[in-house]
Protein backbone atom coordinates (compact mmCIF):
# COMPACT_ATOMS: atom_id res chain seq x y z
CA UNK A 1 0.00 0.00 0.00
CA UNK A 2 1.31 3.45 -0.83
CA UNK A 3 1.84 6.24 1.68
CA UNK A 4 -1.43 7.74 0.59
CA UNK A 5 -3.34 4.60 1.59
CA UNK A 6 -5.30 4.01 4.74
CA UNK A 7 -3.28 3.98 7.95
CA UNK A 8 -5.72 3.59 10.78
CA UNK A 9 -4.94 4.95 14.05
CA UNK A 10 -6.32 8.96 18.48
CA UNK A 11 -7.71 11.66 23.32
CA UNK A 12 -11.64 11.51 29.33
CA UNK A 13 -12.47 12.72 28.58
CA UNK A 14 -14.55 13.74 29.04
CA UNK A 15 -15.61 15.05 29.27
CA UNK A 16 -16.94 16.89 26.86
CA UNK A 17 -14.64 18.44 24.36
CA UNK A 18 -16.44 19.99 21.45
CA UNK A 19 -15.15 17.47 18.96
CA UNK A 20 -16.17 16.23 15.56
CA UNK A 21 -18.84 13.49 16.02
CA UNK A 22 -19.68 10.32 14.15
CA UNK A 23 -23.34 10.12 13.27
CA UNK A 24 -25.29 6.97 14.09
CA UNK A 25 -25.45 4.81 10.95
CA UNK A 26 -29.19 4.37 11.56
CA UNK A 27 -29.73 8.12 11.66
CA UNK A 28 -30.53 8.15 15.36
CA UNK A 29 -29.33 10.93 17.60
CA UNK A 30 -26.54 8.89 19.14
CA UNK A 31 -23.10 10.18 18.28
CA UNK A 32 -19.59 8.93 18.62
CA UNK A 33 -17.58 11.57 20.41
CA UNK A 34 -13.99 11.68 19.48
CA UNK A 35 -12.39 13.40 22.09
CA UNK A 36 -10.81 15.94 23.78
CA UNK A 37 -11.50 14.86 24.46
CA UNK A 38 -9.87 14.89 25.62
CA UNK A 39 -4.08 15.85 23.63
CA UNK A 40 -0.87 15.22 20.91
CA UNK A 41 -1.06 13.30 17.73
CA UNK A 42 2.45 12.81 16.39
CA UNK A 43 2.82 12.64 12.65
CA UNK A 44 2.59 8.99 11.63
CA UNK A 45 4.92 6.23 10.57
CA UNK A 46 8.46 7.47 10.30
CA UNK A 47 10.75 7.14 13.28
CA UNK A 48 10.33 5.15 16.46
CA UNK A 49 7.92 6.68 18.97
CA UNK A 50 9.21 9.71 20.82
CA UNK A 51 7.94 10.26 24.35
CA UNK A 52 7.91 13.99 23.77
CA UNK A 53 5.33 13.53 21.01
CA UNK A 54 5.63 17.01 19.51
CA UNK A 55 4.30 16.08 16.09
CA UNK A 56 7.48 14.24 15.08
CA UNK A 57 6.88 10.79 16.51
CA UNK A 58 6.24 7.86 14.23
CA UNK A 59 5.13 4.27 14.50
CA UNK A 60 6.94 2.06 12.01
CA UNK A 61 4.87 -1.10 12.34
CA UNK A 62 1.94 -1.93 10.12
CA UNK A 63 -0.72 -4.53 10.62
CA UNK A 64 -0.98 -7.44 8.23
CA UNK A 65 -3.26 -6.97 5.29
CA UNK A 66 -6.76 -8.25 5.72
CA UNK A 67 -7.38 -11.47 3.75
CA UNK A 68 -8.65 -10.65 0.32
CA UNK A 69 -7.70 -7.01 0.65
CA UNK A 70 -4.69 -4.85 0.03
CA UNK A 71 -5.41 -2.69 3.07
CA UNK A 72 -3.13 -2.62 6.05
CA UNK A 73 -3.83 -1.70 9.63
CA UNK A 74 -0.94 0.16 11.16
CA UNK A 75 -0.54 1.74 14.54
CA UNK A 76 -3.58 3.75 15.61
CA UNK A 77 -3.19 7.35 16.70
CA UNK A 78 -6.24 8.97 18.04
CA UNK A 79 -7.98 10.90 20.73
CA UNK A 80 -10.20 9.20 23.24
CA UNK A 81 -13.84 10.02 23.20
CA UNK A 82 -15.25 8.11 26.19
CA UNK A 83 -12.73 9.41 28.62
CA UNK A 84 -13.87 12.02 31.14
CA UNK A 85 -12.04 15.08 29.87
CA UNK A 86 -11.23 17.44 32.73
CA UNK A 87 -13.28 20.59 32.40
CA UNK A 88 -13.50 23.54 34.70
CA UNK A 89 -15.41 23.67 36.95
CA UNK A 90 -17.06 20.27 37.14
CA UNK A 91 -14.36 17.84 36.10
CA UNK A 92 -10.91 16.83 37.18
CA UNK A 93 -7.75 18.92 36.76
CA UNK A 94 -4.90 16.78 35.44
CA UNK A 95 -1.26 17.71 35.82
CA UNK A 96 1.88 17.25 33.82
CA UNK A 97 4.06 15.02 35.92
CA UNK A 98 7.46 16.40 34.89
CA UNK A 99 6.45 19.75 36.39
CA UNK A 100 6.02 18.22 39.81
CA UNK A 101 8.90 15.79 39.93
CA UNK A 102 8.98 12.20 41.06
CA UNK A 103 7.57 10.89 37.79
CA UNK A 104 4.16 10.46 39.42
CA UNK A 105 0.96 11.17 37.48
CA UNK A 106 -2.10 13.06 38.70
CA UNK A 107 -5.45 11.69 39.78
CA UNK A 108 -7.51 14.54 41.15
CA UNK A 109 -11.27 14.45 41.38
CA UNK A 110 -13.82 17.25 41.01
CA UNK A 111 -14.57 19.32 44.10
CA UNK A 112 -17.60 17.87 45.94
CA UNK A 113 -20.49 20.26 46.22
CA UNK A 114 -18.95 22.74 43.81
CA UNK A 115 -21.47 24.81 41.92
CA UNK A 116 -24.44 23.73 44.03
CA UNK A 117 -23.99 25.90 47.08
CA UNK A 118 -22.24 23.18 49.03
CA UNK A 119 -25.23 20.84 48.97
CA UNK A 120 -24.37 17.14 48.89
CA UNK A 121 -24.10 15.96 45.32
CA UNK A 122 -26.37 13.23 44.12
CA UNK A 123 -24.53 10.01 43.59
CA UNK A 124 -23.96 9.21 39.99
CA UNK A 125 -22.87 5.99 38.39
CA UNK A 126 -20.47 6.57 35.54
CA UNK A 127 -20.59 4.17 32.62
CA UNK A 128 -18.40 1.27 33.65
CA UNK A 129 -15.94 1.71 30.84
CA UNK A 130 -15.42 5.30 31.95
CA UNK A 131 -14.89 4.26 35.56
CA UNK A 132 -12.37 1.60 34.58
CA UNK A 133 -10.19 3.96 32.60
CA UNK A 134 -10.82 7.11 34.68
CA UNK A 135 -7.66 6.85 36.75
CA UNK A 136 -5.57 5.97 33.72
CA UNK A 137 -6.86 9.00 31.83
CA UNK A 138 -6.01 11.25 34.74
CA UNK A 139 -2.50 9.86 34.55
CA UNK A 140 -2.03 11.52 31.18
CA UNK A 141 0.29 14.15 32.63
CA UNK A 142 2.61 11.39 33.71
CA UNK A 143 2.77 9.82 30.28
CA UNK A 144 6.22 11.07 29.39
CA UNK A 145 7.56 10.03 32.77
CA UNK A 146 5.90 6.63 32.39
CA UNK A 147 7.60 5.90 29.10
CA UNK A 148 10.94 7.12 30.37
CA UNK A 149 10.65 5.25 33.65
CA UNK A 150 9.47 2.01 32.06
CA UNK A 151 11.91 2.20 29.20
CA UNK A 152 9.28 1.86 26.48
CA UNK A 153 6.06 0.10 25.64
CA UNK A 154 3.53 -1.44 28.00
CA UNK A 155 2.01 -3.49 25.19
CA UNK A 156 1.32 -7.21 25.55
CA UNK A 157 1.24 -10.29 23.35
CA UNK A 158 -2.55 -10.73 23.27
CA UNK A 159 -5.81 -8.80 23.77
CA UNK A 160 -6.62 -10.63 27.00
CA UNK A 161 -3.14 -9.99 28.33
CA UNK A 162 -3.59 -6.25 27.66
CA UNK A 163 -6.76 -5.90 29.73
CA UNK A 164 -5.66 -8.25 32.51
CA UNK A 165 -2.34 -6.42 32.78
CA UNK A 166 -4.17 -3.11 33.02
CA UNK A 167 -6.46 -4.56 35.68
CA UNK A 168 -3.50 -5.84 37.70
CA UNK A 169 -1.76 -2.45 37.46
CA UNK A 170 -4.85 -0.61 38.65
CA UNK A 171 -5.46 -3.02 41.51
CA UNK A 172 -1.81 -2.73 42.54
CA UNK A 173 -1.84 1.08 42.18
CA UNK A 174 1.02 0.91 39.68
CA UNK A 175 -0.29 3.89 37.79
CA UNK A 176 2.74 4.53 35.60
CA UNK A 177 2.56 1.01 34.27
CA UNK A 178 -1.23 1.28 33.89
CA UNK A 179 -0.81 4.39 31.76
CA UNK A 180 1.52 2.52 29.42
CA UNK A 181 -1.28 0.02 28.63
CA UNK A 182 -3.20 2.68 26.68
CA UNK A 183 -2.69 2.68 22.91
CA UNK A 184 0.40 4.90 22.48
CA UNK A 185 -1.08 7.43 20.06
CA UNK A 186 -4.12 7.90 22.24
CA UNK A 187 -1.95 8.30 25.32
CA UNK A 188 0.11 10.95 23.55
CA UNK A 189 -3.00 12.97 22.71
CA UNK A 190 -4.15 12.80 26.33
CA UNK A 191 -0.71 13.93 27.49
CA UNK A 192 -0.99 17.05 25.31
CA UNK A 193 -4.43 17.82 26.70
CA UNK A 194 -3.16 17.37 30.24
CA UNK A 195 -0.20 19.63 29.61
CA UNK A 196 -2.40 22.41 28.18
CA UNK A 197 -4.90 22.22 31.04
CA UNK A 198 -2.23 22.13 33.72
CA UNK A 199 -0.30 25.06 32.29
CA UNK A 200 -3.40 27.21 31.97
CA UNK A 201 -4.92 26.30 35.35
CA UNK A 202 -1.65 27.08 37.08
CA UNK A 203 -1.45 30.40 35.26
CA UNK A 204 -5.01 31.13 36.38
CA UNK A 205 -4.00 30.34 39.98
CA UNK A 206 -6.47 27.47 40.24
CA UNK A 207 -3.78 24.82 40.77
CA UNK A 208 -0.84 25.35 43.11
CA UNK A 209 2.57 25.56 41.39
CA UNK A 210 3.85 22.93 43.83
CA UNK A 211 0.80 20.70 43.54
CA UNK A 212 1.72 17.09 44.23
CA UNK A 213 1.08 14.99 41.17
CA UNK A 214 0.07 11.97 43.24
CA UNK A 215 -2.58 13.88 45.20
CA UNK A 216 -5.84 11.97 45.24
CA UNK A 217 -4.55 8.70 43.76
CA UNK A 218 -6.16 6.80 46.61
CA UNK A 219 -9.67 8.03 45.82
CA UNK A 220 -10.34 5.14 43.39
CA UNK A 221 -9.81 1.48 44.25
CA UNK A 222 -10.07 -1.43 41.81
CA UNK A 223 -10.44 -5.02 43.00
CA UNK A 224 -11.05 -8.43 41.45
CA UNK A 225 -11.38 -7.28 37.83
CA UNK A 226 -11.98 -10.37 35.73
CA UNK A 227 -12.43 -10.91 31.98
CA UNK A 228 -14.08 -13.71 30.00
CA UNK A 229 -11.19 -14.69 27.75
CA UNK A 230 -13.26 -17.23 25.82
CA UNK A 231 -15.85 -14.57 25.00
CA UNK A 232 -13.45 -12.16 23.27
CA UNK A 233 -14.46 -11.12 19.73
CA UNK A 234 -11.97 -10.29 16.99
CA UNK A 235 -13.89 -7.71 14.95
CA UNK A 236 -11.00 -6.67 12.71
CA UNK A 237 -7.49 -8.06 12.12
CA UNK A 238 -6.10 -5.47 14.54
CA UNK A 239 -9.07 -5.01 16.90
CA UNK A 240 -10.44 -7.42 19.52
CA UNK A 241 -13.29 -6.76 21.95
CA UNK A 242 -12.69 -8.20 25.42
CA UNK A 243 -15.45 -8.86 27.97
CA UNK A 244 -15.28 -7.61 31.56
CA UNK A 245 -17.53 -9.73 33.79
CA UNK A 246 -16.59 -9.16 37.45
CA UNK A 247 -14.81 -6.96 39.96
CA UNK A 248 -15.48 -3.80 41.94
CA UNK A 249 -14.62 -0.12 41.56
CA UNK A 250 -14.81 2.01 44.70
CA UNK A 251 -14.62 5.81 44.57
CA UNK A 252 -14.31 8.38 47.33
CA UNK A 253 -14.31 12.14 46.84
CA UNK A 254 -11.88 13.79 49.26
CA UNK A 255 -11.63 17.60 48.98
CA UNK A 256 -8.52 17.60 51.15
CA UNK A 257 -6.59 15.84 48.37
CA UNK A 258 -7.32 18.46 45.73
CA UNK A 259 -4.24 20.62 44.95
CA UNK A 260 -6.06 23.93 44.53
CA UNK A 261 -4.62 27.26 45.60
CA UNK A 262 -5.81 28.61 48.94
CA UNK A 263 -7.62 31.51 47.26
CA UNK A 264 -9.50 29.21 44.92
CA UNK A 265 -10.44 26.85 47.74
CA UNK A 266 -11.82 29.79 49.70
CA UNK A 267 -14.15 30.55 46.80
CA UNK A 268 -15.15 26.95 46.12
CA UNK A 269 -15.61 26.07 49.80
CA UNK A 270 -16.55 29.33 51.57
CA UNK A 271 -17.49 27.38 54.71
CA UNK A 272 -14.43 25.14 54.62
CA UNK A 273 -13.81 21.97 52.67
CA UNK A 274 -16.42 19.30 53.39
CA UNK A 275 -15.37 15.89 54.69
CA UNK A 276 -14.67 13.02 52.31
CA UNK A 277 -17.74 11.38 50.81
CA UNK A 278 -18.88 7.94 51.85
CA UNK A 279 -17.21 5.48 49.45
CA UNK A 280 -19.37 4.32 46.56
CA UNK A 281 -18.79 0.87 45.07
CA UNK A 282 -19.79 -0.37 41.64
CA UNK A 283 -20.22 -4.14 41.51
CA UNK A 284 -19.44 -5.06 37.91
CA UNK A 285 -21.00 -8.52 38.12
CA UNK A 286 -24.27 -6.97 39.29
CA UNK A 287 -24.23 -4.44 36.46
CA UNK A 288 -23.53 -7.23 33.98
CA UNK A 289 -26.54 -9.14 35.31
CA UNK A 290 -28.75 -6.06 35.09
CA UNK A 291 -27.79 -5.22 31.50
CA UNK A 292 -27.66 -8.85 30.43
CA UNK A 293 -24.20 -8.76 28.88
CA UNK A 294 -20.53 -8.16 29.78
CA UNK A 295 -18.79 -4.80 29.57
CA UNK A 296 -17.09 -4.51 26.17
CA UNK A 297 -13.55 -3.09 26.14
CA UNK A 298 -11.66 -2.78 22.85
CA UNK A 299 -8.00 -3.61 22.42
CA UNK A 300 -5.93 -2.64 19.39
CA UNK A 301 -2.71 -4.03 17.98
CA UNK A 302 0.10 -1.52 17.55
CA UNK A 303 3.50 -2.59 16.24
CA UNK A 304 2.75 -6.22 17.02
CA UNK A 305 1.64 -5.54 20.63
CA UNK A 306 -1.83 -5.11 22.12
CA UNK A 307 -3.15 -2.09 24.03
CA UNK A 308 -6.45 -0.93 25.53
CA UNK A 309 -8.25 1.59 23.30
CA UNK A 310 -10.90 4.07 24.37
CA UNK A 311 -11.71 5.25 20.85
CA UNK A 312 -12.25 1.78 19.43
CA UNK A 313 -14.37 0.98 22.49
CA UNK A 314 -16.57 3.98 21.71
CA UNK A 315 -16.85 2.97 18.05
CA UNK A 316 -17.72 -0.60 19.04
CA UNK A 317 -20.55 0.52 21.32
CA UNK A 318 -21.87 2.93 18.69
CA UNK A 319 -22.00 0.15 16.09
CA UNK A 320 -23.57 -2.21 18.59
CA UNK A 321 -26.26 0.31 19.54
CA UNK A 322 -27.00 0.81 15.84
CA UNK A 323 -27.17 -2.99 15.38
CA UNK A 324 -24.40 -2.76 12.79
CA UNK A 325 -21.41 -5.12 12.49
CA UNK A 326 -17.88 -3.82 12.17
CA UNK A 327 -17.21 -3.08 8.48
CA UNK A 328 -14.85 -5.49 6.76
CA UNK A 329 -13.29 -2.65 4.76
CA UNK A 330 -11.95 0.78 5.70
CA UNK A 331 -11.97 4.24 4.19
CA UNK A 332 -8.52 4.95 2.81
CA UNK A 333 -6.80 8.18 3.74
CA UNK A 334 -6.62 10.66 0.86
CA UNK A 335 -5.18 13.99 1.89
CA UNK A 336 -4.67 17.36 0.23
CA UNK A 337 -1.55 19.01 -1.18
CA UNK A 338 -1.42 21.78 1.47
CA UNK A 339 -2.72 22.34 4.98
CA UNK A 340 -5.10 25.06 3.74
CA UNK A 341 -6.40 22.78 0.99
CA UNK A 342 -7.11 20.07 3.58
CA UNK A 343 -9.28 22.44 5.63
CA UNK A 344 -11.04 23.87 2.58
CA UNK A 345 -11.70 20.43 1.07
CA UNK A 346 -13.05 19.05 4.34
CA UNK A 347 -15.46 21.97 4.79
CA UNK A 348 -16.56 21.66 1.17
CA UNK A 349 -17.10 17.91 1.61
CA UNK A 350 -19.31 18.64 4.62
CA UNK A 351 -21.33 21.16 2.56
CA UNK A 352 -21.65 18.52 -0.16
CA UNK A 353 -22.78 15.85 2.37
CA UNK A 354 -19.81 13.79 1.15
CA UNK A 355 -19.12 11.82 4.32
CA UNK A 356 -16.56 9.56 2.69
CA UNK A 357 -14.46 12.55 1.64
CA UNK A 358 -14.70 14.02 5.15
CA UNK A 359 -13.30 10.80 6.60
CA UNK A 360 -10.59 10.61 3.93
CA UNK A 361 -9.32 14.03 5.00
CA UNK A 362 -9.03 13.26 8.73
CA UNK A 363 -5.67 12.32 10.20
CA UNK A 364 -5.32 8.59 9.39
CA UNK A 365 -3.40 7.80 12.57
CA UNK A 366 -5.28 9.99 15.01
CA UNK A 367 -8.64 8.90 13.59
CA UNK A 368 -7.95 5.25 12.75
CA UNK A 369 -11.19 4.09 14.37
CA UNK A 370 -13.14 6.55 12.20
CA UNK A 371 -11.43 5.23 9.07
CA UNK A 372 -12.14 1.63 10.12
CA UNK A 373 -15.78 2.24 11.07
CA UNK A 374 -16.25 4.81 8.29
CA UNK A 375 -18.10 2.60 5.78
CA UNK A 376 -20.96 2.21 8.26
CA UNK A 377 -21.04 5.98 8.73
CA UNK A 378 -21.17 6.52 4.96
CA UNK A 379 -24.07 4.06 4.61
CA UNK A 380 -25.96 5.78 7.39
CA UNK A 381 -25.58 9.19 5.74
CA UNK A 382 -26.67 8.00 2.29
CA UNK A 383 -29.84 10.09 2.41
CA UNK A 384 -28.07 13.34 3.34
CA UNK A 385 -28.56 16.13 0.83
CA UNK A 386 -25.87 18.61 -0.33
CA UNK A 387 -26.37 22.25 0.62
CA UNK A 388 -25.41 23.50 -2.82
CA UNK A 389 -22.99 26.01 -1.29
CA UNK A 390 -19.46 26.24 -2.71
CA UNK A 391 -16.32 27.72 -1.23
CA UNK A 392 -15.04 30.19 -3.81
CA UNK A 393 -11.98 31.33 -1.88
CA UNK A 394 -10.41 30.61 1.51
CA UNK A 395 -7.45 32.42 3.04
CA UNK A 396 -5.95 31.44 6.40
CA UNK A 397 -3.21 32.46 8.81
CA UNK A 398 -0.72 29.76 9.81
CA UNK A 399 0.77 29.25 13.28
CA UNK A 400 2.75 26.40 14.83
CA UNK A 401 0.95 24.47 17.57
CA UNK A 402 2.91 21.73 19.34
CA UNK A 403 4.74 20.94 16.12
CA UNK A 404 1.57 21.00 14.00
CA UNK A 405 0.37 23.57 11.48
CA UNK A 406 -2.70 25.39 12.79
CA UNK A 407 -4.88 27.58 10.58
CA UNK A 408 -7.14 30.46 11.61
CA UNK A 409 -9.53 32.32 9.32
CA UNK A 410 -8.32 35.35 7.35
CA UNK A 411 -11.16 35.47 4.80
CA UNK A 412 -13.66 33.19 3.10
CA UNK A 413 -16.02 33.68 0.16
CA UNK A 414 -18.94 31.29 -0.29
CA UNK A 415 -21.42 30.95 -3.18
CA UNK A 416 -24.79 30.00 -1.68
CA UNK A 417 -25.73 27.91 -4.71
CA UNK A 418 -27.95 30.51 -6.32
CA UNK A 419 -25.17 32.77 -7.49
CA UNK A 420 -25.11 35.03 -4.45
CA UNK A 421 -21.76 35.36 -2.71
CA UNK A 422 -20.99 36.06 0.92
CA UNK A 423 -17.53 37.17 2.03
CA UNK A 424 -16.30 37.23 5.63
CA UNK A 425 -12.97 38.93 6.32
CA UNK A 426 -11.12 38.98 9.63
CA UNK A 427 -9.41 42.26 10.60
CA UNK A 428 -7.99 42.41 14.11
CA UNK A 429 -10.81 41.73 16.58
CA UNK A 430 -13.49 42.41 13.98
CA UNK A 431 -15.03 40.63 11.00
CA UNK A 432 -16.37 42.36 7.91
CA UNK A 433 -19.36 40.73 6.24
CA UNK A 434 -20.42 41.52 2.69
CA UNK A 435 -23.14 40.05 0.49
CA UNK A 436 -25.70 39.57 3.30
CA UNK A 437 -28.64 41.94 3.16
CA UNK A 438 -29.22 43.68 6.47
CA UNK A 439 -25.98 42.45 8.03
CA UNK A 440 -23.83 45.03 9.84
CA UNK A 441 -20.80 46.04 7.76
CA UNK A 442 -18.52 45.09 10.64
CA UNK A 443 -18.91 43.05 13.81
CA UNK A 444 -16.27 43.24 16.54
CA UNK A 445 -15.45 41.16 19.59
CA UNK A 446 -16.80 43.73 22.04
CA UNK A 447 -20.14 43.70 20.20
CA UNK A 448 -20.24 39.91 20.20
CA UNK A 449 -19.35 39.95 23.89
CA UNK A 450 -22.22 42.33 24.65
CA UNK A 451 -24.69 40.17 22.76
CA UNK A 452 -23.57 37.02 24.54
CA UNK A 453 -23.31 38.73 27.90
CA UNK A 454 -26.89 39.95 27.63
CA UNK A 455 -28.02 36.35 27.26
CA UNK A 456 -25.94 34.67 29.97
CA UNK A 457 -25.85 37.18 32.79
CA UNK A 458 -25.24 40.73 33.95
CA UNK A 459 -22.44 40.33 36.50
CA UNK A 460 -19.59 42.81 35.92
CA UNK A 461 -17.08 39.96 35.80
CA UNK A 462 -19.03 38.21 33.05
CA UNK A 463 -19.56 41.40 31.07
CA UNK A 464 -15.82 42.09 31.20
CA UNK A 465 -14.90 38.53 30.22
CA UNK A 466 -17.22 37.91 27.26
CA UNK A 467 -15.37 40.18 24.77
CA UNK A 468 -12.15 38.30 25.47
CA UNK A 469 -13.91 34.98 24.95
CA UNK A 470 -15.40 36.33 21.71
CA UNK A 471 -11.89 37.18 20.51
CA UNK A 472 -10.77 33.65 21.39
CA UNK A 473 -13.63 32.28 19.28
CA UNK A 474 -12.54 34.46 16.35
CA UNK A 475 -9.05 33.06 16.83
CA UNK A 476 -10.23 29.43 16.72
CA UNK A 477 -7.66 27.27 14.96
CA UNK A 478 -7.97 24.11 12.90
CA UNK A 479 -4.92 21.91 13.45
CA UNK A 480 -3.54 19.91 10.53
CA UNK A 481 -0.92 17.19 10.15
CA UNK A 482 1.27 15.98 7.31
CA UNK A 483 1.70 12.33 6.36
CA UNK A 484 3.67 11.08 3.36
CA UNK A 485 3.45 14.41 1.57
CA UNK A 486 -0.31 14.78 2.08
CA UNK A 487 -2.11 17.02 4.57
CA UNK A 488 -4.99 16.08 6.86
CA UNK A 489 -7.19 17.72 9.48
CA UNK A 490 -6.45 16.62 13.07
CA UNK A 491 -9.71 16.73 15.08
CA UNK A 492 -8.07 15.71 18.38
CA UNK A 493 -5.36 18.36 18.23
CA UNK A 494 -7.98 20.90 17.17
CA UNK A 495 -9.95 20.18 20.35
CA UNK A 496 -6.82 20.47 22.50
CA UNK A 497 -6.05 23.84 20.92
CA UNK A 498 -9.61 25.00 21.50
CA UNK A 499 -9.11 24.40 25.23
CA UNK A 500 -5.80 26.28 25.08
CA UNK A 501 -7.34 29.27 23.29
CA UNK A 502 -10.44 29.54 25.48
CA UNK A 503 -8.54 29.16 28.75
CA UNK A 504 -5.89 31.52 27.39
CA UNK A 505 -8.53 34.24 27.13
CA UNK A 506 -8.98 34.15 30.91
CA UNK A 507 -6.90 36.11 33.39
CA UNK A 508 -5.98 35.22 36.99
CA UNK A 509 -8.93 36.11 39.18
CA UNK A 510 -11.57 35.70 36.45
CA UNK A 511 -12.74 32.37 37.80
CA UNK A 512 -12.88 33.68 41.37
CA UNK A 513 -14.87 36.70 40.21
CA UNK A 514 -17.30 34.53 38.26
CA UNK A 515 -17.78 32.22 41.24
CA UNK A 516 -18.36 35.16 43.55
CA UNK A 517 -20.87 36.63 41.09
CA UNK A 518 -23.05 33.51 41.05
Amino acid sequence: MSDGGHRPGAVPGGPDPADPRWADPQGADRQWAQGPGAGAAPDPYRQGWSPQGQGTARYPAQHPAQPGSTQQYPAPHYPTPQYPTPQYPTEAYPAQAPQYGGGQPPAWGPPPGYGDGGAPRKKRRWPLITAIVAVVVLLAGGGLAAWTFLGGSGGTSSPNAAVTALAADLEGRDYLRAYSRIAPNEATLLTDLSSVLTTELQRLEVLRPDARADAGLDTVTFAGLRFDEAGAEQVRPNVTITKLVAGTITTTQDPASLPFTDSFKAKVYPNGAPPADVPETIDIAQVVREQGEPIRIATVQVGGEWYVSGLYTAADYALKDAVEPWPTTSIDARGATTAQDAVRDLVQAALDADVRRVVELTDPTEMAALHDAGPALVDGAAAAQPTGAKIVDLQTTETDVRGHTALSLASVTVDDGSGARVTVTRTGDCVTISGVEGAPPQLCANQLGSLVGAQVGTSPALQELTPRLATAVLDVKVVTSEDGGSWYVSPGQTVVQLYADLLGALQPGDLDALIAGN
